[in-house]
């Protein structure tokens, strides 16, 4: 996807930003994929393509795109789209590892590398705005600071 495309889902993230979620996980990205009151991080990623008219490349798991972390990084590890952390644009998406176990933990859309202070500032859905709270359950879409140690895997769609 060329770079135009990519900012037009990074300035529809950030039109997100502040966005919070009712009770139970109700939100009009579960909503609108279908499976609402259920963690929505990669909903909310599928979203922002979809309203960008790129959902097509980001269909891991149907034509809306993906609902879960683990699905969606297969999908892209088998397509050949991982690239190196360091190499992150705005645009892409990126996956987190929170926990000890082998599955990804949560998906958000980059807004920009540090490559000197290795983080990734980052728009994603279902986090916490801080470091209380649940970074892979919380309750709406923030602008993260995430340190390149917690993450998985970086994919360029």
């Amino acid at each position: 996807i060329n770079r135009g495309k990519m900012s037009k889902v990074l300035a529809i993230a950030k039109a997100q930003i502040g966005y919070k979620e009712g009770k139970n996980n109700n939100t009009i990205f579960g909503k609108w994929y279908g499976l609402n009151n259920q963690p929505w991080c990669a909903i909310f990623v599928s979203w922002c393509f979809n309203e960008a008219g790129l959902v097509t490349k980001i269909a891991a798991q149907s034509k809306k795109g993906f609902a879960s972390c683990d699905a969606g990084l297969k999908w892209f590890a088998k397509k050949n789209k991982v690239i190196p952390i360091g190499q992150a644009q705005a645009g892409d998406i990126v996956f987190f590892q929170f926990d000890k176990d082998a599955e990804p933990d949560h998906v958000g859309i980059v807004k920009w590398n540090n490559t000197a202070l290795k983080y990734l500032q980052v728009i994603e859905g279902n986090t916490s705005s801080g470091s209380v709270g649940s970074q892979s359950n919380g309750d709406g879409v923030y602008l993260r600071k995430r340190s390149y140690s917690l993450i998985m895997g970086v994919v360029r769609p």
